[in-house]
């Protein structure tokens, strides 16, 4: 829920600081402290007090304890914001690029973006329609705001953007197709066609411009291409600890020199690939599997990934690689040496595995060959030694991989 501006614009005052304290406080969903704060407070600012701490309880988490404690913000908000690591990333793009110039963050929610933005050096006008939203945002970034919509947004003059669109409805069910998405691909054209005029007005004489365009990380590159028309641009998938979080659609003089980027990021290191997509390298299964970075394979990179580790695929769109020795760069290549190789029987596996002693068992698969959960269930020993087992179609067959994971570098 974000709740009526005026009502968070109050709760957010001095004199309610006590209650902000005390919704902290109290454990989650309890009733004896929510009709407590009820008797001495207003209805609508007591839900909002608990939605606050809820939020500020889901953001410390993902933005950090001191961040994430101290952000004005509801639970929809902190979810669908932008988390530190990718906020960084894609900061620093427009930090190289705009040199100075302010970027409209147009569809602001409570300021994942901005912050980053903000944190990297470049000024910031936020820009969303709903209005606390808006407010939270200026708060949260320490940047201007304004309550607008995406076309608005298109006359501020700005020659920089940032949109992140509603992939959600209202009643938070998740949409897919472009069209959909709010504001959809008409605004994107518009927010570009604007961007690129006020380039050619700025005093510099410059005529600069650029746009990011986040989405989701299930799109595709021909629905953006259908959805843009002929604008150029460069889609980055981005992961963080590797999970897909999001896709980023790069226009102008954002637009990197290549079709497709991934960003695999991690607290302290990251490993950017980019180029053309296109089949890895195949041969022969070596002495290690290697389950790479999922940004790399969504981008279509898994041949630069390749490249990059000394790797190779053994099987047509699998997606899993292999090599004669650990990889390079181990944190986006986990590597596990194999032990056996076998037809898949879960009988048959479960014996081998205890007879090596095993304990926890890891099952890896893909395409939904097996149940994981079921079969690392079924698979579980009583020693004390891990394991992960990577159960893949090869062609028509079914086979096991015993395999014991690389240690962390």
């Amino acid at each position: 829920m974000v709740g009526r501006l005026e009502d968070w614009q109050t709760l957010m005052e001095p004199t309610y600081a006590g209650l902000r304290r005390d919704a902290a406080a109290a454990p989650d969903h309890d009733p004896a402290a929510t009709a407590r704060l009820r008797r001495e407070h207003p209805a609508a600012l007591v839900a909002l007090a608990f939605e606050l701490a809820a939020a500020r309880r889901k953001a410390a988490e993902k933005f950090g304890p001191i961040v994430g404690g101290a952000l004005v913000a509801d639970r929809a908000g902190v979810e669908m914001a932008t988390g530190p690591l990718a906020g960084a990333h894609k900061a620093r793009r427009f930090a190289a690029a705009c040199s100075g110039e302010t970027v409209a963050d147009v569809c602001c929610g409570i300021g994942g973006d901005a912050i980053a933005l903000r944190a990297a050096g470049v000024g910031v006008v936020a820009i969303d329609r709903d209005p606390a939203r808006a407010w939270m945002c200026a708060l949260n970034a320490g940047c201007e705001s304004r309550c607008a919509d995406a076309a608005a947004a298109g006359e501020l003059g700005c020659a920089w953007f940032h949109l992140d669109p509603a992939r959600r409805s209202a009643d938070g069910a998740r949409r897919f197709d472009l069209a959909r998405l709010e504001p959809g691909p008409e605004a994107w054209r518009g927010l570009a066609d604007a961007a690129r005029r006020s380039a050619k007005s700025v005093r510099t004489g410059r005529v600069e411009w650029g746009g990011a365009i986040k989405l989701g990380p299930g799109v595709d590159r021909a629905d953006v291409r259908a959805a843009l028309g002929d604008e150029p641009f460069e889609i980055e998938y981005v992961s963080e600890h590797g999970r897909l979080t999001q896709a980023v659609v790069w226009l102008g003089a954002l637009r990197g020199g290549h079709a497709a980027t991934a960003a695999a990021l991690r607290e302290n290191a990251s490993l950017v690939l980019s180029g053309e997509p296109g089949e890895p390298p195949m041969g022969k299964v070596g002495a290690w599997l290697v389950d790479p970075d999922p940004a790399f394979e969504r981008a279509g990179l898994l041949r630069a990934a390749c490249a990059h580790a000394g790797l190779r695929a053994f099987c047509p769109g699998l997606g899993v690689l292999t090599g004669d020795a650990p990889p390079r760069d181990a944190p986006f290549f986990p590597a596990f040496q194999i032990v056996e190789r076998t037809a898949w029987n879960a009988r048959r596996v479960r014996e081998t595995l205890r007879a090596l002693g095993a304990g926890v068992v890891e099952v890896k698969t893909r395409g939904g060959v097996v149940d994981t959960d079921r079969a690392q269930a079924e698979l579980r020993g009583e020693g004390r030694v891990p394991f992960a087992v990577f159960v893949l179609r090869l062609g028509r067959a079914v086979e096991a991989f015993v395999t014991r994971r690389a240690p962390a570098a």
